[in-house]
């Protein structure tokens, strides 16, 4: 089979496609290697990651600079801080991605590139999470500073239907953005990370590109595959979501029980969210630090207490209750103005 997608050294020369059959030959038979990759041997692993670096010359995209205005992150405090007590965040580090060392492969990022993972809204967020049971999770939201883009690649949601070519560079682009397609809402075990090695290795080619350039990709927006794609995520490369969005609050919440039917179309959360709250909007960009009010331990103990009564949790209110621990702003009301959100 083929080598490259154009028979070409250098993206300076002339395009040289190669065959639309043998390019489709090519592609198809990656088709058949989808969800079977983990199962590799180290060495065929290897040589198939290198193959697909080589074979995609030419990468389909829909570029676009206007990011999504919101972004909400999920982290899983017990993961986090499972060497050592669990409790509320305290570093920022902490709500953005795994240090180098830990980064394995994502659906957007090969091991060792840090990539941040976010939903555009709550339930998109908890969608790809999926917090359990007895979970303590951090929920941090972030807003796109004004005047800021990001340079996105927006992986389509569906293949286009009947399409028209009027060459074959067109016809091309189609068999790859399918192929993309294909890759990016692939449902992909927990356990099985190298089984993300196509859309690993191709969002790799786009976010690290070896040339900087003011145009280089800088986030991948792609389907939601746990939602079903009636949303979307985004992966935006680590190094620069400070630069780009503001860290406007944080939220500590903890986790009662977890819906088994909650419907992918709808805003609706993946879990009970009914016990009381925390947050704060009170940050130390500087030393890196998330500040709260010094109840805060207090506050923690209480409603961590009330997550795990052998009797389950009695509700407090109606409503979720959510105390402002935000440094001198101590409050029992919503930590984020419903405004800003």
């Amino acid at each position: 089979m083929i080598e490259k997608v154009a028979n070409n050294k250098y993206n300076t020369e002339e395009l040289n496609l190669n065959s639309t059959e043998e390019i489709l030959e090519k592609v198809n038979y990656y088709r058949t290697l989808l969800g079977k990759t983990h199962d590799l041997s180290n060495e065929d692993f290897a040589r198939l990651q290198n193959d697909i670096h080589t074979f995609f010359n030419i990468k389909p995209g829909s570029y676009r600079k206007d990011p999504p205005e919101r972004m909400v992150r999920i982290s899983i405090n017990n993961q986090i801080l499972k060497d050592s007590e669990l409790s509320y965040l305290t570093d920022i580090s902490q709500l953005l991605a795994p240090p180098i060392d830990l980064c394995n492969y994502g659906r957007c990022n090969l091991p060792k590139h840090q990539v941040l993972y976010c939903g555009i809204n709550e339930a998109e967020a908890y969608w790809e999470m999926k917090p359990k049971k007895g979970d303590v999770i951090t929920l941090s939201h972030f807003k796109l500073k004004e005047g800021a883009t990001v340079n996105c690649n927006l992986i389509q949601k569906d293949k286009t239907i009947n399409p028209v070519f009027e060459n074959q560079l067109q016809e091309v682009f189609h068999i790859l953005e399918d192929f993309f397609v294909d890759v990016f809402s692939l449902e992909v075990s927990r356990g099985r990370p190298r089984d993300y090695l196509f859309s690993a290795e191709l969002s790799s080619q786009f976010l690290f590109y070896p040339v900087p350039s003011k145009d280089n990709i800088e986030a991948i927006i792609y389907p939601s595959v746990q939602k079903k794609k009636f949303g979307h995520n985004i992966a935006v490369l680590n190094s620069i979501v400070l630069e780009k969005y503001d860290l406007i609050g944080v939220e500590t919440r903890f986790i009662l029980e977890e819906y088994q039917n909650t419907d992918p179309e709808s805003y609706d959360l993946t879990t009970d969210n009914l016990i009381a709250s925390f947050g704060t909007e009170s940050f130390d960009f500087e030393k890196g630090k998330i500040l709260y009010d010094p109840v805060v331990d207090e506050i923690f103990q209480f409603l961590r207490k009330l997550q795990t009564l052998p009797s389950g949790q009695q509700r407090l209110s109606k409503d979720n209750i959510t105390f402002n621990l935000t440094l001198g702003k101590c409050t029992v009301k919503s930590f984020i103005k419903k405004d800003k959100l």
